[in-house]
């Protein structure tokens, strides 16, 4: 009984261990515009990045976003958000953000983001909790690998795992 639970216990290690990555954050070559604030960090992306990461969730069939997120490339876009996914939202950049690209592009490192004092973080580990049946998006926590604490939390579509967002 004993070997059995330890066998066990090694399983649910082991594929919890499998699910967090460490994911090194790239340099942005072009200035960031979409800033979003989240629990004391800023996480900053390109609406370039952001476009792209939107061709490729409608080529997985998901539309309901578009192409293209429209925005201006002059200006600058600040966007808090909060933990979970129930909140309210006051303004579309919100839902695009945590429900449809936000957490993808994390995970291909595309994104700026500073700590609460200001400095850099170059990585971020990433936990993608399980699938649920019957649910095609994964909820995906990023937090600070120095510290343990949560830098960002939202949904990406498990078929953009694979995609690649390109040269820069």
């Amino acid at each position: 009984m004993k070997r059995i639970s330890l066998l066990l216990f090694a399983l649910i290690l082991s594929v919890s261990a499998f699910a967090q990555r460490t994911i090194q954050l790239r340099n942005l070559w072009i200035r960031p515009q979409v800033h979003v604030l989240f629990q004391g960090y800023s996480i900053s992306f390109t609406i370039k990045d952001i476009d792209k990461a939107l061709q490729l969730l409608a080529e997985t069939g998901d539309t309901t976003y578009g192409t293209s997120c429209g925005l201006d490339t002059a200006g600058d876009y600040v966007v808090e958000l909060f933990p979970g996914l129930k909140m309210e939202y006051h303004m579309p950049l919100q839902v695009l953000m945590q429900k449809a690209v936000g957490a993808f592009l994390i995970s291909a490192g595309h994104a700026y983001i500073e700590n609460p004092r200001r400095k850099i973080v170059r990585a971020v580990v990433s936990n993608i909790q399980p699938l649920s049946p019957g649910v095609d998006d994964a909820y995906i926590i990023f937090t600070d690998p120095n510290n343990d604490n949560m830098i960002f939390t939202g949904m990406m579509a498990a078929d953009m795992y694979h995609k690649d967002l390109g040269i820069d």
